[in-house]
């Protein structure tokens, strides 16, 4: 097996990158993290669960998805069940808790990603 080997040139610019690192990098702003706030599109999504087999357990995941832009959207993992019966179910209940729209009118529609397929 080959050994990787750097030279000394590239070595040593290395540990000068790493020794004057903290000259380089700056602190961010407030405004860098206000993605993390911005949920306003949360309240115009259309909720999707998805169930997924995985170590033996079923994994309930909801998909968020904007209804004017599906690609913009959050999936998050809500819990697992060892029967597909009883995650399905508990899916359905919680995909009608977690959506604003109660009815279930808020659509997503497949054709809006564009996709190709041929």
């Amino acid at each position: 097996m080959d050994t990787f080997n750097l030279d000394n040139n590239s070595y040593d610019e290395l540990l000068n990158l790493l020794n004057n690192q903290h000259f380089i990098e700056r602190p961010g702003c407030e405004i860098d993290m206000d993605f993390l706030s911005d949920d306003w599109w949360l309240r115009d999504t259309a909720v999707i669960e998805n169930i997924v087999k995985r170590d033996g357990m079923w994994e309930i995941h909801l998909v968020f998805a904007h209804y004017l832009m599906p690609q913009k959207l959050i999936k998050r993992v809500i819990s697992r069940y060892t029967s597909k019966d009883k995650a399905a179910l508990n899916a359905w209940y919680m995909r009608r808790l977690a959506a604003k729209d109660q009815r279930g009118t808020l659509k997503v529609n497949l054709d809006d990603f564009g996709l190709c397929s041929s």
